[in-house]
């Protein structure tokens, strides 16, 4: 997949100068540039908060999440992941993105995982798609994450998906 070069315009904004500041702050920490950050900042707006916020997604913190899923049982747990599906996962995907293909959801994805500050590494070639994700929040999370994953392979009718699953990651190759 080759990215080409987009356009941009210049914009003059005035910024509360506190904000300003905390914007200074945060890009000599990244060591990125006021620019850079600022536009990392408005594409995670236009990408996910604000779909996101549109679709219903709210946001949940590690620390109250994973003694709920640690507190079910595995077979809970699928049953959770069968009820998203059930509820409409795919609709909530369009109402994001506005489009149901693997492409826009591949992109949505990393997204989601960015904003979520999982660590993954994508791993691209001519004909397969892999993903490594540290979510760091036991096996049952990985077994959800798989099962939902699952889901949206077999609905993009992508054969040839590999998955596995540990205590902190989830892996999947896709064939492209």
């Amino acid at each position: 997949m080759t990215k080409r070069k987009q356009q941009s315009e210049s914009l003059t904004l005035r910024i509360d100068k506190g904000l300003l500041d905390k914007l200074r702050k945060e890009s000599e920490q990244k060591m990125v540039s006021i620019n850079s950050l600022t536009n990392q900042i408005i594409k995670s707006y236009i990408k996910w908060y604000s779909p996101a916020q549109r679709a219903g997604i709210m946001f949940v913190p590690k620390c109250l999440l994973i003694p709920l899923i640690n507190n079910l049982a595995e077979y809970q747990i699928l049953n959770i992941a069968d009820e998203f599906k059930k509820s409409g996962y795919e609709e909530t995907l369009l109402m994001m993105s506005k489009e149901y293909s693997l492409p826009v959801i591949l992109d949505l994805f990393d997204s989601w995982l960015n904003v979520s500050n999982m660590q993954f590494d994508r791993e691209s070639s001519e004909n397969s798609l892999k993903y490594i994700i540290n979510h760091g929040m036991g096996k049952k999370w990985s077994l959800f994450l798989e099962k939902v994953f699952w889901y949206m392979v077999k609905d993009l009718e992508i054969s040839g998906a590999t998955f596995d699953v540990t205590d902190g990651t989830v892996t999947f190759k896709i064939n492209l």
